[in-house]
């Protein structure tokens, strides 16, 4: 479920800024994407997945950074830390996306974050942020 979940949200995202006018972008915090996941084995991310783009970008300036000396400063500035996959499990980076995805679709109304943070199961809260993400597309699409 994640990889869909960062499908949509790419998806949706791509279609606020093309709702908002050429060459506009809609901000995406960097602790959020250092939680995606490797693309898939089979086949990858797609070719237009931005979000891919956007991580790969903030990789190398960390990556740079980081021989330069300058990693804290810029973990510290950027608030990003790409994800070790080799000792961050898939299941942990699916749960902190499970609650992080929300600062980003928002919920229908004020007093639905407390029943979302209540919520006792990584897959449900996933599956809900599908469902959100999908209301909001049929909304602006």
């Amino acid at each position: 479920r994640p990889p869909q979940v960062w499908l949509e949200l790419d998806r949706l995202l791509a279609t606020i800024a093309r709702l908002r006018g050429k060459g506009q972008q809609v901000p995406v915090p960097s602790q959020l994407i250092g939680l995606m996941p490797p693309a898939p084995e089979a086949g990858g991310w797609p070719v237009d997945f931005e979000l891919a783009k956007m991580g790969a970008q903030l990789r190398e300036r960390y990556e740079a950074a980081q021989a330069d000396g300058e990693g804290d400063s810029f973990s510290s500035w950027v608030h990003f830390v790409p994800v070790d996959h080799a000792h961050y499990s898939a299941r942990r980076r699916a749960q902190r996306l499970s609650y992080a995805v929300w600062g980003v679709i928002g919920v229908a109304t004020d007093d639905a974050v407390q029943p979302l943070l209540e919520v006792g199961s990584t897959s449900d809260r996933l599956r809900r942020a599908l469902v959100r993400m999908r209301e909001i597309m049929q909304q602006i699409g």
